[in-house]
């Protein structure tokens, strides 16, 4: 607001520098046709010049007034202009001013909560020093490495698939099983952080290699503790699995050195983290489930083998079944026939009794049906 007057002063500025032009113009024109008429010849009449003068004068006149009037329509023209230029430019004055007002009471609000969040993060760190002081207790670190381990289980797997602190026949304990298929998986968590720290603050190679062995050696410590929880007597798997709570010590110990690896599968011991727990653990699941399905193939082989030796048997008896129909069959055939034979003897042995020349005595009824309920003369052989 403050611009404004200054841009009329201005304006009124160049309005008196352009009328002063135009009168000085005029007055050059009017002194041009005075040295014009003093330049004509002493013989030209006065009356003449008089006219001429008055002519150029009226002519001046006409002139100027042209002038003046085009200067003034030049002037409100501009005049217009430069208002509608200087509103515009203050409109925008006034919006960049609110706008740059409004982004400093942003900017105000945002440094006031950056340094609350300073003020955190320096309380933050804080309590981060206390935990590492904590965390040089081993005990504790157990603790935390236990308690990461329980949330992993807890977040993945469904209650009752999992169990903590599970105690074994001889007494030890270990962090947690799971249950697959009847089977156990124990894990045990460790957290080796004091010596995988010291091979960051190492000063040089040196120091670093050597720190770097005493963290490869109690990684080794860890797996030969684990390694202990494989009981197959006791219904686990047969490997274990190492849990670290931090992919960086988990990167170092199963990863980024070798032979840690190769020690760690000649005891049967897999390194987890964090990320890498929940897969192993599926992969697991699906191997017990290929063993539960190749044992039950196996007891359905068994079964068939049993089926069949029992369908031999029962095939066996059979076959005697037969042998024993047909020895009963070939005996009934052969007594049918030796009976056939001895009763075609009694009938030879009576023909003669009733020959023609010994006249044939009648049979009476009774007889007759006697006769006729023997098998041989039933069946109408005459054998």
């Amino acid at each position: 607001m403050g611009g404004l007057p200054i841009g009329r002063g201005k304006e009124d500025s160049s309005v008196e520098i352009l009328a002063a032009a135009i009168t000085a113009a005029a007055i050059a024109a009017v002194v041009v046709a005075v040295v014009l008429a003093r330049r004509r010849p002493a013989d030209t009449p006065l009356a003449l010049l008089q006219q001429g003068m008055r002519a150029d004068v009226a002519l001046l006149q006409q002139t100027m007034a042209e002038l003046r009037g085009a200067n003034t329509q030049s002037l409100a023209e501009l005049r217009s202009d430069v208002q509608r230029s200087l509103g515009a430019t203050e409109q925008q004055l006034l919006t960049q001013s609110g706008s740059t007002q409004r982004t400093l009471g942003e900017l105000g609000v945002k440094l006031a909560t950056l340094g609350e969040q300073s003020a955190r993060i320096g309380e933050l760190a804080k309590d981060v020093g206390s935990l590492h002081d904590l965390f040089r207790a081993p005990k504790l670190r157990g603790g935390f490495g236990e308690v990461m381990l329980e949330r992993v289980l807890a977040d993945n797997l469904p209650v009752g698939a999992f169990e903590l602190q599970y105690g074994y026949r001889d007494g030890s304990r270990v962090d947690a099983v799971v249950r697959f298929a009847g089977r156990l998986v124990p894990i045990d968590a460790k957290f080796p952080i004091e010596s995988f720290n010291a091979m960051s603050t190492a000063r040089d190679d040196a120091e670093r290699a050597a720190r770097r062995r005493a963290f490869i050696q109690q990684v080794k410590r860890h797996v030969d503790a684990v390694a202990k929880y494989i009981s197959p007597a006791e219904g686990t798997i047969d490997y274990a699995f190492l849990y670290f709570p931090a992919e960086g010590v988990y990167y170092e110990a199963a990863i980024a050195e070798s032979d840690l690896s190769d020690y760690c599968a000649e005891r049967r011991v897999l390194p987890t983290s964090p990320n890498t727990l929940v897969a192993y653990l599926q992969m697991v699941s699906l191997g017990l489930r290929g063993l539960a399905m190749e044992e039950r193939s196996r007891e359905l082989q068994e079964g068939l083998r049993r089926a069949a030796l029992e369908l031999e048997k029962f095939r066996s008896a059979y076959d005697t079944l037969g042998d024993h129909l047909r020895n009963a069959t070939k005996k009934h055939t052969d007594s049918l026939h030796g009976l056939n034979r001895t009763a075609d003897a009694i009938e030879a042995v009576g023909r003669p009794l009733g020959s023609a020349e010994q006249g044939t005595l009648p049979l009476t009824g009774e007889e007759e049906s006697t006769l006729r309920r023997l098998p041989f003369v039933a069946r109408g052989d005459d054998r």
